[in-house]
């Protein structure tokens, strides 16, 4: 069963790493299946569009993932303290968790529209965007980071809420006799203990936004320019637009590198907290 899973999973990863050392294109049909070797992976070396996806896609990683965390254990800390109001607001917050990505980003899209959108007529109302946020680089950047906050910050809370409520109470306890503020007992009890469950919630927050696609295909398609192309629109208009399968096959493989190291160095740091908390 293990091999039969391995196979199942490696297959593919091979066939693509076989594609990117030969020459595959529907454009140049009569160089299909020419042996290139490294030439694929050469050329995106000095590919300045290459970098530019990758490095927006790690200011897109960076600027989301820090708000969401931030928001995220505010929520959970409020949350904690009134339980009441936890099942109301904790189904609310599910909603946008439980949309298809590409129903969040044809929604965002069409509430953004200057002309019928909600949100878009108010923004012009007010004179804030006359053509449209997604008409700009800077202002459609951060609005599909303020997308995927609003469809993934709920998984956050609802993880830190979880943890938060089966902590013990008897250290919560202690610090309330001997007098401790809010603020106290989060810095000193509630932070700490939550720690290791935040580092699980990054990792899976990481892998899962480095493949970000269907949101910003829907709402830009990497557009206006290329300010909001990341590294899987990059890839997707290398393969599926100008129909160079070799190179693209390259580009995603070396996707798949960066983020396997970004994983692996997580899982390293996580390692090493857990074992200097333990001791």
């Amino acid at each position: 069963m293990v091999a039969f899973l391995l196979m199942f999973e490696m297959w593919p990863f091979l066939i693509m790493l076989d594609q990117s050392v030969h020459a595959l294109s529907y454009t140049q049909p009569t160089m299909n299946g020419q042996f290139v070797g490294l030439n694929n992976y050469r050329k995106l070396v000095f590919d300045s569009d290459f970098f530019h996806s990758v490095g927006l896609t790690l200011l897109f990683m960076l600027v989301a993932l820090t708000i969401e965390f931030v928001l995220a254990l505010g929520f959970s800390v409020l949350l904690s303290y009134h339980l009441r109001l936890k099942r109301i607001v904790l189904s609310l917050l599910l909603i946008p968790m439980i949309l298809a990505p590409i129903v969040v980003g044809l929604t965002a899209r069409l509430n953004l529209n200057p002309d019928f959108g909600l949100i878009g007529i108010l923004l012009r109302k007010w004179g804030l965007s006359h053509s449209g946020v997604l008409a700009d680089g800077t202002s459609a950047f951060l609005t599909i980071v303020a997308v995927d906050i609003w469809q993934w910050m709920p998984f956050l809370v609802m993880i830190f809420v979880a943890a938060i409520i089966s902590m013990p109470r008897e250290p919560f306890e202690a610090a309330e006799v001997e007098g401790a503020n809010r603020w106290q007992i989060f810095r000193h009890i509630t932070f700490p203990l939550l720690q290791p469950i935040i580092i699980v919630g990054f990792l899976l927050r990481l892998t899962d936004s480095f493949k970000i696609f269907d949101q910003i295909f829907i709402m830009t398609g990497g557009g206006p320019g290329a300010s909001t192309e990341l590294a899987t629109i990059f890839a997707y208009k290398v393969n599926f637009v100008s129909w160079n399968l070799g190179y693209g096959s390259a580009v995603v493989a070396v996707l798949f590198l960066i983020s396997f190291i970004l994983t692996f160095v997580l899982l390293k740091l996580m390692t090493r907290f857990t074992r200097g908390a333990v001791a």
